[in-house]
């Protein structure tokens, strides 16, 4: 998926959803993958939880979903749509943290955003619907921020996701560094998109 994406585990079906490592995604999160259905959920009501430590800050824009397709015959052009997401911390308990040290930012996209998805949604059913096959990905990763520590030298990175307001989030991923689990260009990148907080 490139850079700044989180490391992809396959799953049966249209997508692989990419998460921070095999080890990391839970039983549960492995269930709840296997059933989202990412062609014909509805882009305006998915919402993500992400959890960050408590000395890293996210805003709008510093954490992305991206979805694609890539035709396995090369006549046919590749669908791909990042955006960004719309972070804010957690008024309410929606989940757990790990720890007291953990922050939850739900994540959810602007209006435009969420049209772009359903329009790339709409490109995938196409092919899927002409019989052609390929590799669907689903990417959701920490692209930027700002820390309170002196240095940053790990960032632990937790995910649930929910596809309807009136459903749960479900975990997805355990608690793992990113910047361990990523290759080392990648975790670089987001070094470097992560600042000291003003």
């Amino acid at each position: 998926m490139g850079q700044n994406t989180l490391k992809s585990v396959a799953l049966a079906g249209l997508i692989l959803l990419s998460l921070i490592a095999c080890s990391s995604v839970t039983p549960r999160g492995l269930i709840a993958a296997s059933r989202l259905d990412p062609l014909n959920s509805d882009a305006a009501k998915l919402a993500v939880a992400v959890g960050v430590p408590n000395t890293v800050r996210l805003v709008d824009g510093d954490a992305e979903f991206a979805l694609s397709f890539v035709p396995e015959d090369t006549q046919y052009a590749p669908v791909s749509e990042t955006v960004s997401l719309q972070v804010r911390p957690s008024q309410d308990i929606v989940v757990e943290p790990n720890s007291t040290s953990e922050t939850i930012y739900v994540a959810q996209f602007s209006p435009g955003d969420a049209d772009r998805i359903a329009a790339a949604q709409a490109r995938i059913k196409a092919l899927k619907n002409n019989g052609i096959e390929g590799e669907g990905s689903l990417s959701i990763g920490v692209v930027g921020g700002c820390f309170t520590q002196e240095t940053l030298t790990s960032l632990p990175v937790s995910t649930w996701l929910r596809t309807d307001p009136t459903a749960s989030f479900v975990r997805l991923t355990r608690t793992q560094d990113m910047l361990a689990a990523l290759p080392a260009d990648e975790a670089a990148a987001i070094k470097t998109n992560l600042k000291a907080c003003d």
